[in-house]
């Protein structure tokens, strides 16, 4: 008997030293609910998603931020504001006042399925003991297009760190005007903090807690007909990187799926897993048309089952960029 009460009590001192999954309390199945994501017909917005709630829990238009700085206790990666088909170069300097131009230097996008290793800002520090150093190299930042198409320019940056390991900045014009000194807190609150070359620190992001899906036009990958890459802005739906992940269906009608079913699949976090092929465009009648039979299992930040599939793209004028799909919790 002591020996048996000596193995339960190294048992409960292991099985206590591991961080438990979230338990999810049995629960019943929700109503078919239907939900809209109001980006209008020039995709000017981005549209933050609450399922359990049914509702836009934040919106912004696509130019009021440029940078998103990773807010992880041990992640420092730069993101771009992809829905303004953003590009970032590094030009192999240090010198901030030899850089006036992009040159030749290789500009890239960040690609969508959100791995942040393969950012186009890429790993601009060393670890050094844990810590992080900077290696002071100087960015071209082409910061795209507006939600009206115009413009918007390009800035010289540098990444580093004060004193208390937070974000340090330095940026201009690549003419050297306008340079600005910047310090970014890390806000775990949210994924990441977002910048704007024009306002600094902005309010973007809702509490990552609370959103589960992001509609939006995004940059991504397509290939030619013969094979070819090239970068383009598509939209459609990325997920939470915190917590959330999604899968498609190709099995199942929307109507059979059920809490045993979706239990079963292999779920993805990989950001554009729902994307933008729910949708197609007609050239001939210039109209989009969605294909219902494309369905989506999401488990959202509250680790509940959801299946989902798009039932239009128009509201009830007719204007496109309405993406409007129904759901329910499983």
């Amino acid at each position: 008997m002591r020996l048996l009460a000596i193995v339960i009590f190294i048992l409960f001192v292991l099985t206590s030293c591991f961080e438990k999954d979230k338990i999810v309390p049995p629960h019943e199945p929700g109503d078919l609910k239907v939900g809209v994501a109001e980006l209008t017909e020039t995709y000017k917005y981005q549209v933050f998603y609450d399922l359990q709630s049914n509702s836009t829990l934040k919106q912004n238009l696509i130019s009021e931020w440029d940078l998103g700085f990773e807010t992880s206790d041990s992640g420092w990666h730069v993101i771009l504001n992809t829905s303004k088909m953003m590009l970032a170069g590094n030009t192999g300097e240090t010198d901030f006042e030899k850089v006036t131009s992009k040159g030749d230097i290789e500009m890239n996008f960040d690609p969508s399925h959100g791995n942040l290793d393969s950012s186009a800002i890429g790993n601009w520090y060393n670890l050094q003991e844990e810590l992080p150093v900077s290696k002071e190299l100087v960015y071209v930042v082409d910061r795209g297009t507006d939600e009206d198409y115009n413009t918007v320019g390009e800035k010289k940056i540098t990444f580093g760190f004060d004193e208390d390991n937070n974000y340090k900045i330095r940026f201009s014009n690549l003419d050297g005007s306008e340079e600005k000194n910047m310090i970014i807190e890390k806000d775990t609150s949210v994924n990441f903090v977002c910048f704007s070359f024009d306002n600094g620190i902005v309010e973007i992001e809702p509490n990552k807690q609370n959103w589960d899906l992001q509609f939006c036009k995004y940059s991504t990958l397509l290939f030619t007909d013969v094979g070819d890459p090239y970068p383009y802005l598509v939209t459609g739906v990325l997920i939470n990187p915190h917590k959330v992940a999604a899968v498609e269906d190709t099995i199942h009608a929307f109507e059979e799926i059920d809490f045993a079913i979706a239990e079963q699949k292999k779920l993805s976090t990989q950001l554009d897993t729902i994307g933008y092929e729910w949708k197609h465009y007609d050239f001939d009648n210039a109209h989009y048309s969605v294909l219902p039979d494309m369905i989506y299992i999401i488990k959202d930040t509250e680790g509940y089952l959801f299946k989902m599939r798009f039932v239009d793209y128009y509201n009830e004028t007719g204007e496109k960029g309405y993406p409007t799909f129904e759901f329910l919790r499983l």
